[in-house]
């Protein structure tokens, strides 16, 4: 199919080699290699390698079929996101084919231009491959709703293992049960619910006996998830977080996700405010047929809106997307028979994939100047500079350290799959004591004074400079001073 070639080209244009420094990509990765090394489900990249519980195991499970044949191959992982994301597009045409028949060619062409689509789907994250079960799950759903009942048991173990991939797959699962108990199809409720609990408790019997703190749960009901003792959210910090999210998302996110030529705040509130109407007026004129894909995008928005603040992004939004993408043209289609002119929708996302056309030409260009730079030598190209600088260092650790040293760093994950050797964080809360318990546990210590009120300044140096003549530099980057300094024991 043509444009699905042409997604593959894009893709491959702003194709990015190296590892996204975001963090999550090398932890899913040390997930996947604990899995194959037959250790289990383990953080083997902290000292004790203790058991994991906050990312579910489905991402991690799916990278390690490749990882078996490559091993660690960032590469050839990114590859495989690629080969994922062609089939998350195809099924998101196979939905819209079924809903929209004669248009959805129309609407796979506007979803191919939005660059948030193209940017992850070579990222190591769970996004993508999230999209493509969560919509096989959809499709088939949708499916056994008008032809064979038996795609519903297709359908409810992709949605299962969709909450596996993201914890935000259970809106997918609910809103499945409620549609089914609607239609007063008890049965495959009932199937359903089983298939989903037979996994899904087990899981948390696993994780609750691990006491492990700061899962998803307890970090959305905390009032600041990166310190739970700030204690839990109240009546009046939910209702200011719904608030904060809705603005958020409806004036900055949403526009600048699927419109990023935008540059100006009030050009921002005008996309923002027109894309945010007619997608509730898409979504408004298909309640009177409720079906899954109303429950799922609206336990989805829930979600969304009842989220810390703090991690409100792109990112959050994305698993929702296509489903805006298909009530945002139920709006349009809507407003052009109200105002009596046809090609009303088709007008508007042509403009908008003209539009993106122009920022995925622009950032092609950048990436093909950073992809030759890399070829050339230069394996930090694009970088910002302090994580060229955190990456140099890890560098110098691993060619210079003894392997059994044990590192204390702001991101222990890239140290592990950079050098092979264990490291741990300082915690990041005002508790000196137990900075001193981490650094009592390590060898070496990466310092990053890249910031005037960085994470290292602001937990890490006041406890360092209690007992200055324990610690002693030993090596240091020629800008932004990043440090290794040795604990003396």
């Amino acid at each position: 199919m043509i444009i699905l070639l042409v997604y593959l080209i894009f893709s491959a244009v702003l194709f990015d080699p190296k590892i996204s420094p975001g963090g999550d990509n090398a932890v899913y990765i040390i997930l996947a290699e604990s899995m194959i090394s037959g250790k289990g489900y383990r953080n083997i990249h902290l000292p004790d390698e203790p058991l994991h519980a906050f990312y579910p195991f489905g991402f991690p499970l799916i990278l390690a079929l490749p990882m078996l044949v490559f091993g660690s191959n960032v590469f050839i992982l990114k590859i495989f996101i690629v080969l994922i994301g062609i089939g998350m597009i195809y099924l998101f045409y196979k939905m819209t084919e079924h809903l929209f028949k004669n248009s959805a060619k129309m609407l796979l062409i506007f979803c191919i231009s939005v660059p948030v689509f193209i940017t992850y789907n070579h990222w190591i994250y769970t996004e993508v491959p999230y999209l493509c079960v969560s919509l096989a799950a959809l499709y088939f759903f949708i499916k056994a709703s008008s032809k064979k009942k038996s795609f519903y048991y297709i359908s409810f173990v992709l949605a299962t293992y969709a909450v596996f991939i993201r914890t935000v797959g259970i809106t997918l699962v609910i809103g499945m049960i409620l549609i089914l108990l609607i239609k007063k199809q008890f049965k495959y409720a009932v199937i359903l619910a089983l298939v989903f609990l037979i996994l899904f408790v087990p899981w948390q019997i696993r994780n609750a006996a691990i006491h492990q703190e700061g899962g998803y749960l307890e970090q959305l009901l905390a009032k600041y998830p990166y310190d739970l003792t700030y204690g839990r959210a109240g009546f009046s910090d939910f209702t200011r977080r719904i608030f904060d999210n809705f603005i958020y998302y409806s004036f900055i996110i949403i526009p600048l996700t699927l419109m990023p030529v935008l540059d100006s705040g009030i050009i921002f509130i005008i996309v923002g405010s027109f894309i945010v109407l007619s997608t509730l007026l898409g979504l408004i004129t298909r309640l009177k047929r409720m079906s899954i894909v109303e429950f799922y995008f609206i336990f989805g928005c829930a979600v969304l809106l009842f989220w810390p603040r703090v991690w409100s992004s792109e990112r959050l939004l994305l698993p929702f997307l296509p489903l805006f993408i298909i009530y945002f043209y139920y709006g349009l289609t809507w407003i052009g028979k109200k105002i009596k002119f046809r090609y009303f929708a088709y007008l508007i996302l042509g403009v908008l994939t003209l539009l993106n056309a122009i920022v995925i030409f622009r950032e092609s260009i950048i990436s093909y100047k950073n992809n030759i730079a890399y070829l050339n030598g230069d394996k930090y190209a694009g970088y910002q500079e302090t994580w060229r600088h955190y990456f140099e260092t890890v560098d110098w650790i691993d060619k210079n350290l003894p392997t059994r040293s044990v590192i204390l760093a702001r991101k222990p994950e890239f140290v592990y799959l950079k050098s092979g050797r264990k490291s741990l964080s300082y915690p990041f809360i005002p508790e000196p004591s137990l900075v001193k318990d981490a650094l009592e546990q390590c060898d070496f210590i990466i310092f990053d004074n890249a910031y005037k009120n960085g994470m290292a300044r602001v937990w890490l140096l006041p406890v360092l400079e209690q007992d200055p003549d324990k610690y002693q530099i030993i090596y240091k980057t020629d800008t932004h001073d990043f440090f290794v300094i040795r604990a003396i024991k």
